[in-house]
């Protein structure tokens, strides 16, 4: 299912009341890689960006993907501050 299939989907079911953390789950389960499921909690429940971000990566649903992303992540703030003193990318 695309997003916009998705987000249409689950809709009704959050003006029915479907929690955030269900909404999470929901998203998760549809397929939705966390950057979209992100958007789609922030869509649903009217949400920051930032606030979405927070909750969706929290959730226990992507915390294998979150912990794999960790040694990328850290090395993409390393290359960001090692360019901030403008270094060579190629020293790391």
């Amino acid at each position: 299912m695309d997003y916009d299939a998705v987000i249409a989907s689950l809709r009704p079911d959050v003006q029915r009341g479907l929690s955030v953390d269900d909404t999470v789950v929901a998203l998760h389960d549809a397929g939705l890689p966390l950057a979209k499921s992100i958007m789609g909690l922030a869509q649903l429940h009217g949400l920051p960006f930032g606030d979405a971000k927070f909750i969706a990566a929290g959730h226990p649903v992507w915390r294998g993907i979150v912990k794999a992303a960790e040694p990328l992540h850290q090395e993409l703030e390393d290359y960001a501050e090692k360019m901030k003193g403008g270094g060579n990318p190629d020293d790391l």
